[in-house]
């Protein structure tokens, strides 16, 4: 989980149970730091293909496929050049106690890349991509190093948003998103959005930068089904195409 660069008190988003409401829970953390690898490289990898065959069974692999394809054959959405994931976690999170972390952390890659490589696809050009966590230990920056991308350091992957980068972090806090649209609107973005920040927050949300993102954008809800595996990693996510006209 991304975080600032000092202990400070987040909003966490959640669902209760069988009530369908979302409720907030006020959290104060420490920044993170990697914990040293118990997983080798190849033991990454293994897992890592191992989740990619299971997401690719899934029916939001193919959703994402289609809604890609189509908000990019509109012609009405700006283009995407650069990609910079945030917080994505720890692909060994085993000294953290939390198996079910490693593999959010796998399926956000997955769906990360599947939309690169088809945004490659379609326009025929590569497409960077950036990956920043404080947590990532040597072993998680040895994958996505071996995957051809590039892991910087904070505040680097914020710095490397522009008017054509695809933003991507999934439940992360304010203050991240914050610095994450500082300087400039990107193309593209994936995460939680201002409709779900302004029902949390009401009239206090006080959030200019997310609002004009929010306005910038057509919107569409991230693919899941519920009950499948992949349902609450990326409930609540809905990707955002800012439109040629919006600066």
């Amino acid at each position: 989980m991304q975080a600032s660069t000092e202990n400070e008190t987040w909003v966490r988003v959640c669902r209760r149970k069988g009530r369908g409401r979302t409720t907030i829970t006020p959290i104060t953390l420490a920044t993170p730091t990697p914990s040293a690898p118990t997983l080798t490289l190849e033991q990454v990898k293994e897992n890592h293909d191992r989740f990619s065959a299971k997401w690719k069974a899934t029916a939001a692999y193919i959703q994402l496929l289609q809604i890609v394809s189509d908000q990019f054959k509109s012609g009405n959405y700006a283009t995407v050049t650069r990609a910079v994931c945030f917080g994505l976690g720890p692909f060994d999170a085993l000294p953290l106690g939390n198996r079910d972390r490693a593999r959010t952390a796998h399926f956000e890659l997955v769906a990360f890349l599947t939309i690169v490589e088809h945004l490659e696809s379609l326009t025929n050009s590569r497409i960077r991509c950036s990956f920043q966590d404080p947590v990532f230990n040597s072993v998680d920056k040895a994958f996505l190093e071996s995957l051809g991308h590039q892991v910087v350091e904070t505040p680097v992957g914020f710095e490397l948003v522009d008017n054509e980068t695809f933003a991507f972090g999934i439940h992360l806090y304010r203050d991240i998103y914050s610095q994450v649209f500082a300087a400039h609107i990107p193309a593209m973005f994936i995460g939680t959005s201002y409709e779900l920040w302004e029902e949390l927050h009401g009239e206090n949300l006080n959030w200019a930068r997310m609002k004009e993102l929010d306005e910038s954008c057509d919107k569409v809800g991230f693919p899941t089904t519920k009950g499948d595996r992949i349902y609450h990693i990326f409930f609540n996510s809905v990707i955002h195409w800012r439109r040629k006209y919006e600066s």
